[in-house]
């Protein structure tokens, strides 16, 4: 344990749910922000829900220090629920989720892990790194010669090949190129300082894919994504429909695993799918529900919730009695923000 994290001092009867203002009008945040606070007032839990706007971090007198809403936090929750929007800013918001955790919280889900997931490629790294089954898939160092990429990728992909920015989301910033001149047409895009990577076409998933949700180590169900409209993108966000999946052992083992080797509490999976076999696609940290919801009959919300209070009644039993109080109701709020 760090000298920093013997001095903090932790609210055992607080839980914090930090989000982004990009993020605030979404059904998946206000959700999971509307079950945190049910729960915890049914169990007597003090809940604040801040946004990442609201806090300064700082360092002063040789200690990490924090600030929320112009007022020093003096007793930190041992637990905090993060909910960042999907076009993360590294250096600002990881900056704060980094700072939590130094001061000792336990994130849902912590920095690390969110950060795995934040590039499309550092996601597939750390897969492959694992042997886990993926899409071949190539990307580059510099931008200043990117023919050099476009001849690999040629060679070794054929065509067609799928073509992706690292961190779009929601099926944007995603293409098929068909042949050598729609692929040479990304050209100028690959000069932009967010690089794109290239990869293989399952053939048998066009258009289709299987939406994975694990929440502390467990499935919670599977969807199955299709386009509306033919096209290769099977999100919802961008109009296709979503209906229950009976996801096979190998493919419960396998989400499974990705989640595991990527350090999620929770996340979305979605997988390609090829014949009786899976491919992972991609992973992510910040997964929207609202269809998820509907297709399956489920509460993301609520297994998020209770995991997030069961590491709560975990914690308190593992922290230094020495650092743990129990705070009185009114002197836990934080001015100016959301106290439930």
């Amino acid at each position: 344990m760090t000298e920093q994290r013997k001095l903090t001092k932790f609210d055992g009867n607080l839980l914090w749910y930090l989000a982004g203002n990009e993020d605030c009008k979404t059904y998946s945040k206000q959700m999971l922000n509307e079950t945190l606070s049910w729960i915890c007032r049914e169990r007597k839990i003090n809940y604040v829900e801040i946004r990442l706007e609201e806090i300064v971090v700082s360092v002063e007198n040789d200690r990490l220090q924090l600030i929320v809403n112009s007022k020093q936090v003096e007793y930190l929750p041992l637990v905090v629920v993060i909910r960042i929007p999907p076009r993360l800013s590294v250096d600002s918001h990881i900056t704060v989720i980094h700072h939590l955790e130094l001061l000792g919280c336990r994130l849902i889900n912590s920095s690390a892990a969110i950060m795995r997931c934040v590039n499309k490629m550092w996601t597939l790294q750390e897969l492959a790194n694992r042997g886990l089954p993926l899409p071949n898939t190539f990307s580059y160092g510099c931008r200043s010669n990117p023919l050099n990429v476009l001849d690999s990728v040629e060679d070794q992909l054929g065509y067609p090949l799928v073509v992706k920015n690292v961190k779009g989301c929601q099926g944007r910033q995603v293409f098929l190129a068909r042949d050598s001149c729609m692929l040479h047409e990304t050209l100028p895009v690959l000069k932009h300082e967010t690089p794109y990577l290239f990869q293989q076409y399952i053939r048998e998933s066009h258009g289709k894919d299987v939406r994975v949700i694990v929440v502390g180590g467990k499935i919670i169900g599977a969807m199955l994504r299709q386009s509306a409209d033919g096209r290769m993108q099977s999100n919802c966000a961008a109009g296709g429909s979503g209906t229950a999946f009976n996801l096979s052992p190998e493919g419960e083992k396998l989400a499974l695993e990705v989640a595991q080797c990527l350090g999620l509490d929770y996340c979305g999976i979605d997988l390609l799918l090829s014949g009786h076999n899976f491919y992972v696609c991609e992973v992510n940290a910040n997964a929207g529900f609202e269809r998820f919801n509907s297709a399956l009959g489920v509460n993301v919300a609520e297994c998020i919730s209770e995991f997030a209070l069961a590491e709560l009644a975990r914690l308190r039993s593992e922290v230094n009695c020495s650092q743990l109080f129990f705070v009185d109701d009114s002197e836990s709020i934080i001015e100016n923000g959301k106290e439930q």
